[in-house]
């Protein structure tokens, strides 16, 4: 396949000196995993198919799961174009998604991510002006479509519009990383201390949890 060209928040810079200086503890995860930085696919559908594919499974399981699709949508695209070129991914899986469930992905999922390819394919005009909405109006948007919730839409909005102040609060993994870092003692107290931590890493929030995923998972998932 031919992917676009990725992109990198232009913000990142400014905002990981700001956070460095806010949080001591912060800067030490950040100076650890300095290396590991935000990309964007710049393809819609790529983000929200790896992102569904993800949902209530393991970070190692979404990446085997969302690579087998992929390369059956390549090979489906060969054999109809005679090429493993192409930027229409979505139009690839309408046109072969019943071979996709052969793959493991739950009739819920393959629902929901078919919603998503008509879509785009329906509303191109919006998903091409998609950046210019705010981030409340592309929660609101995205989680009309069943089986996309708050989390999902959350992380369109971090690995695809590169929103600089998202935090997914119910993700297993920032909260683990929480825990590990900030010396808490369960659970409870994360949840009791993220409202603090989340002021005190305003306006800059999405590079705070990509930090935050980065120190438990050495190759981060990038959706």
């Amino acid at each position: 396949m031919n992917p676009k060209k990725l992109a990198r928040p232009k913000y990142w810079k400014e905002g990981v000196r700001e956070l460095t200086a806010s949080d001591p503890i912060l800067a030490k995860i950040i100076q650890r995993n300095k290396g590991i930085k935000l990309y964007s696919h710049q393809d819609p559908f790529l983000t929200l198919l790896r992102t569904i594919v993800s949902q209530q499974i393991s970070s190692l399981a979404a990446k085997k799961l969302s690579a087998k699709i992929l390369f059956l949508i390549s090979l489906e695209n060969c054999a109809s174009t005679g090429n493993l070129q192409d930027n229409n991914y979505e139009s690839v899986f309408l046109a072969s998604k019943s071979s996709f469930k052969r793959l493991g992905l739950s009739h819920a999922k393959y629902s929901c991510i078919t919603e998503v390819a008509n879509s785009l394919n329906n509303n191109k005009q919006y998903w091409k002006n998609i950046d210019s909405f705010s981030d409340h109006e592309i929660l609101s948007e995205l989680m009309r479509i069943k089986g996309i919730g708050m989390w999902t839409s959350q992380m369109f909005l971090i690995f695809h519009l590169m929103r600089p102040n998202v935090f997914p609060e119910t993700d297993l993994g920032l909260l683990k990383s929480i825990l590990k870092n900030y010396s808490l003692n369960d659970y409870v107290s994360v949840r009791e201390q993220l409202p603090d931590l989340k002021r005190k890493w305003d306006p800059w929030n999405s590079i705070a949890a990509w930090y935050l995923w980065c120190d438990i998972d050495p190759v981060p998932f990038v959706y």
